[in-house]
């Protein structure tokens, strides 16, 4: 969840935003210790930004951003002062003890009391600092390690027959949906807020999830499927699938697949699209079944899967597939598609049955400065680039942006995704010779409503040959991302 505000570069405001801070991270779960150091990180960089990035405050304001999961805090702040480079102002102990020259301070407190600070610069666009802190509300790690530690292994058993009934979801489900998670995985579900019936109940008052569930006859709770709407577009992603272990195999798990895609057409959202695992291509068959089109293939996209019965650890993060249902018939829409990857997404527009009309680029005109959103996965290591305005600047803010990412996170995969419907993305593309990205495939609908292009810079070595896709245009997708990664290595 993301809280906004809007602040003038005055001093004034300094006090207020702290106060709010403080509260805030308290109700996210830290402690009273914990929220006053970060409070006092928020402190620094605030006063930091009003003192010093705008000489002349006179109407200048800095956004921040408090955003929260259930796993980490984080605060992002915006602004457009002046030009600014953290590795000049390093604090020098010496200098502090023998001259009383603190230069660097704050910066060095901002970094001890947070578990990540990150600073981007966005050229013309401004400055962007991050403040991340870890919520350890439990160590589920040690759970998740101790309860595989002390399970005994079960014999199968037939699953017991049932009647059953499947209805959409409402917050008095929530200490059923959470109990399903624990029967099922015991502590080993990636997805945390699972195991808090209040974090579910919470989530679907405010409709941040629709869904359904599974009950037999008797009422009891026996399968659960949702799917999760993006925030910034029309479509919604297919997750957190269970069925309890006792009822499975009888179709509870099609039965639900079914009633979500008639949720989403009553919903009218666009589509709806999943991230399957190739690890293994039961995920993938699944979508295939329910018409799914693969639209993409995201190497090394997460670190956190969790597979019961796979006794060795898998050697490299997983990547994904993006599969694509669209659930609208659409008007022809015009797109802008680059001709080196002209003839792929063609056929996967085709493919999706969506509608297009390709167009050539002819005289457009640069926005004034380049605008493009960041999205940060700490717990992934990856990082998603959401261009919205291509400017003259285009190039320098992208690599800016790369180098702060590559300095400072370590991360496996860094996403860029180009707007399709925007005339300049064709020949903006080849700005980005040198800088390592290469294809991802094609994202309908995912910002704004737009199709975009997503490409992918991968960051650290891996494995072809680990990477099970199972779809026929899947697998030529990938072959595709193969070809162009060995030329581009």
């Amino acid at each position: 969840m993301d809280l906004q505000i809007h602040i003038p570069a005055d001093e004034q405001a300094i006090n207020p935003v702290c106060n709010f801070a403080y509260s805030w991270c308290l109700n996210c779960g830290l402690s009273e210790q914990e929220a006053s150091k970060f409070t006092t990180a928020v402190s620094e960089l605030v006063t930091d930004i009003i003192l010093f990035a705008f000489p002349q405050s006179e109407n200048k304001f800095v956004d921040l951003t408090f955003r929260q999961t259930l796993s980490d805090i984080e605060l992002i702040a915006s602004e457009a002062g002046e030009p600014f480079d953290p590795d000049k102002h390093r604090y020098n102990p010496e200098n502090a003890l023998n001259n009383g020259d603190f230069e660097g301070a704050g910066l060095r407190i901002i970094r001890r009391f947070t578990d990540d600070f990150l600073f981007i610069n966005k050229g013309k666009e401004g400055k962007e600092f991050r403040l991340r802190k870890e919520v350890n509300i439990h160590d589920i790690d040690e759970l998740i390690e101790l309860s595989r530690s002390l399970k005994p292994k079960e014999p199968e058993k037939e699953p017991t027959k049932v009647s059953y009934s499947i209805s959409q979801i409402t917050p008095a489900d929530a200490e059923d949906i959470a109990k399903l998670i624990y029967r099922t995985y015991e502590y080993s579900y990636t997805k945390e807020d699972l195991y808090f019936p209040k974090k579910i109940e919470k989530t679907l008052t405010g409709k941040e999830k629709l869904g359904v569930i599974t009950r037999s006859d008797e009422g009891e709770a026996l399968g659960y499927f949702a799917i999760l709407p993006k925030e910034d577009s029309n479509i919604a992603e297919v997750g957190e699938a269970v069925v309890s272990p006792d009822y499975r195999k009888q179709g509870i798990m099609s039965n639900m697949m079914e009633q979500l895609i008639k949720v989403g057409r009553e919903h009218n959202l666009e589509a709806l699209y999943g991230k399957a695992v190739t690890i293994h291509p039961v995920s993938q068959r699944v979508n295939q079944k329910f018409g799914f089109t693969s639209t993409g293939l995201m190497l090394l996209e997460t670190n956190n899967v969790v597979f019961k019965g796979f006794d060795e650890e898998y050697p490299q993060p997983v990547s994904v597939v993006i599969d694509v249902l669209p659930l609208q018939e659409n008007d022809p829409k015009d797109v802008y598609l680059p001709a080196k990857y002209h003839q792929i997404l063609t056929e996967t527009y085709q493919r999706l049955g969506i509608s297009i009309t390709p167009k050539k680029s002819n005289g457009y005109k640069l926005a004034e400065k380049s605008d493009a959103d960041l999205e940060i996965n700490y717990s992934d290591s990856t990082s998603d680039i959401i261009v919205n305005k291509y400017g003259p600047d285009f190039k320098s803010v992208l690599r800016e942006m790369l180098n702060s990412l590559l300095e400072q996170e370590n991360p496996n995969a860094i996403y860029l995704d180009l707007p399709l419907e925007n005339e300049a993305t064709p020949l903006q593309l080849k700005e980005l010779e040198g800088l390592g990205f290469i294809y991802c495939g094609l994202a309908p609908y995912f910002h704004q409503d737009a199709d975009y292009l997503r490409l992918q810079k991968i960051c650290t070595s891996f494995d072809f040959d680990l990477v099970d896709v199972h779809s026929d245009f899947g697998q030529q997708i990938k072959s595709f991302i193969t070809n162009e990664y060995s030329k581009n290595s």
